[in-house]
């Protein structure tokens, strides 16, 4: 089934992301696909078959480590995971204190992510400004706060930039301090990382290996400096991340240490508040953690139920002293609204005027004609809400009726829409702007801040990499910039893990899988949507190549 999947991923990806379209009746479609799904077959089990050779759980037990010091577990020697080498001569207590606290290494970790980050903030002093910062700040400016973007960050956002303007007359200052303070306290999750790898016993080359990948990867490096919501989303969903693995893989520990429970809840809000979105994967993550915590549920049904408890405070009296206003409900209509408009696009004359009569009670003509395979926005932006209550039972009725008189044409539109996300060769450029730029990165301050560049050949480099598709097509370039590339690599070790039962390890994963999930119900393929690819690709691959090193329980 892998096989199958992975080859479908590269033969209707690249049909797709050349001609936006897939001719599923064509037979040599088929064809390509069988063939590709019997080269997968045999990579992915050339690789499966090295990885049960280096990995942890494949090595003979003869050789271990305890550390009962810095509960690093006990598992045997892998690929990652360190060897359990004898120390002779010095005692413990001695080699440890050569050592950094673990707090300094930390901050050593902080101040190597905040300096691989720096040029890229000077290469666009106060900060990238876009995607939905200004209508972020236009809320707080305006003081019509509604539910469309996360409450918590509009504050923080709008806040900052009204509190420095009022204090300095410059709305730059203000978007620098929030760019600075998001830096901070991302680099701060992505250190935790780091620190976790090191207590779970991974290898000093494989933690400085991922520290590099964290202070030097483009798309780290310009996320960090973007305001864009989803960047500190995604440190609270990798937070989330670790505590599942700590709540199974080393439960005695997690629960008595109050610090990792207070993070988890956090963790859990966080990964609420700061998306929307993120209710369900939390939703789904703490009934899974549920069934795993049977031997400490009263303690952890706590900590559930305080998590719920501070998100129900959040969207009940805070919204309420805030006269928050809901947001559109057609933002949870972008694959309907889109599979509607495409058969509206495509087969027009075979439509009944009854039915295009009601459909444009909810989406205007003018939006219609304005279709876009890969974006919903140019449809969704007409779209009428008060003509949709009235007619909403008729409008779903037409949505799947359509559906079965037109099932190609459905399933072309959400696979067009979507192709970038899973596609390793893709280029983000669902925008399609006119001048041929791609959207994988909004590289601009957009108003109230000026643009002020301080290293110009790195902002021209960024530049060409955010709108220059000939840059993102460079050889190799995939490797660093395409979701589909980190999507496939995530895939294939998850379904690793699916084979071999690590059922604990594979709980974790669902975070990464389940933000990918509701991405792919959005309006269109975007990289900040799922970040977490990115921020969580050397923790899988931790899990992939040394499994027992998170399943070892640290009291050893």
């Amino acid at each position: 089934m892998t096989a199958v999947i992975v080859s479908f991923m590269f033969v209707a990806g690249g049909q797709l992301d050349r001609y936006d379209t897939l001719d599923l009746l064509d037979r040599f479609f088929y064809l390509r696909w069988l063939a590709g799904s019997g080269i997968s077959f045999l990579l992915i089990s050339l690789l499966w078959r090295l990885a049960d050779h280096f990995s942890v759980d494949r090595m003979s037990g003869n050789r271990t480590v305890t550390d009962n010091m810095s509960g690093a577990g006990t598992f045997v020697d892998g690929v990652f995971a360190k060897t359990g080498v004898r120390h002779r001569g010095k005692t413990g207590t001695e080699r440890e204190g050569r050592k950094p606290s673990p707090l300094c290494a930390h901050f050593i970790y902080v101040g190597i992510m905040l300096l691989g980050w720096m040029p890229a903030f000077l290469s666009i002093v106060p900060g990238v400004f876009s995607y939905d910062a200004y209508a972020e700040w236009e809320q707080v400016k305006t003081g019509m706060i509604t539910a469309h973007h996360p409450v918590i960050h509009v504050l923080l956002v709008g806040g900052l930039l009204e509190l420095f303007y009022r204090l300095t007359g410059s709305y730059n200052v203000g978007i620098g301090v929030y760019t600075l303070l998001q830096m901070f306290l991302t680099a701060n999750v992505l250190a935790l990382t780091v620190s976790y790898m090191k207590r779970r016993g991974i290898r000093p080359a494989a933690r400085l290996l991922t520290l590099l990948f964290y202070s030097l990867s483009p798309v780290i490096q310009l996320f960090s400096i973007c305001t864009t919501k989803d960047v500190l989303f995604t440190a609270c969903e990798l937070l989330l991340m670790m505590s599942v693995l700590r709540i199974l893989g080393e439960q005695d520990v997690f629960f008595r240490e109050n610090k990792a429970q207070a993070g988890f809840v956090l963790a859990v809000l966080g990964t609420m508040i700061l998306r929307n979105n993120g209710l369900y994967i939390a939703l789904v993550m703490l009934a899974v953690l549920f069934w795993g915590c049977r031997k400490y549920w009263k303690r952890y049904s706590l900590l559930a139920a305080a998590a719920l408890l501070l998100y129900g405070v959040y969207v009940g009296p805070v919204y309420t002293l805030l006269s928050v206003t809901p947001g559109g409900v057609e933002e949870m209509l972008s694959v309907p609204i889109q599979q509607m408009a495409r058969v509206y696009h495509y087969d027009h004359a075979s439509l009944d005027s009854g039915d295009l009569e009601l459909l444009c009670q909810v989406l205007p003509r003018e939006n219609l004609d304005d279709y876009k395979p890969t974006v919903a926005d140019p449809v969704k932006c007409g779209f009428d809400r008060e003509g949709f209550y009235e007619n909403r039972g008729d409008f779903f009725k037409l949505w799947a009726r359509w559906g079965m008189e037109h099932p190609l044409t459905y399933i072309n539109s959400f696979l067009v829409s979507t192709v970038d996300f899973w596609y390793p060769g893709a280029v983000m450029d669902g925008y399609k702007d006119p001048y041929g730029r791609s959207s994988y990165f909004d590289y601009r301050v957009a108003e109230p801040g000026e643009e002020i560049v301080v290293l110009r050949g790195l902002h021209d480099f960024y530049e060409r990499l955010s709108w220059d598709r000939a840059a993102q097509k460079k050889p190799f370039a995939f490797l660093v910039l395409s979701p589909g590339w980190y999507f496939l690599v995530f895939f294939v070790g998850f379904m690793y893990l699916w084979y071999h039962k690590k059922w604990k390890l594979l709980a974790p994963l669902l975070i990464p899988l389940l933000t990918m999930a509701t991405a792919l119900l959005g309006p269109m393929a975007l990289v900040r949507y799922v970040l977490i690819f990115f921020y969580g690709f050397p923790l899988l691959l931790a899990l992939f190549l040394s499994p027992r090193a998170f399943l070892s329980d640290v009291r050893k």
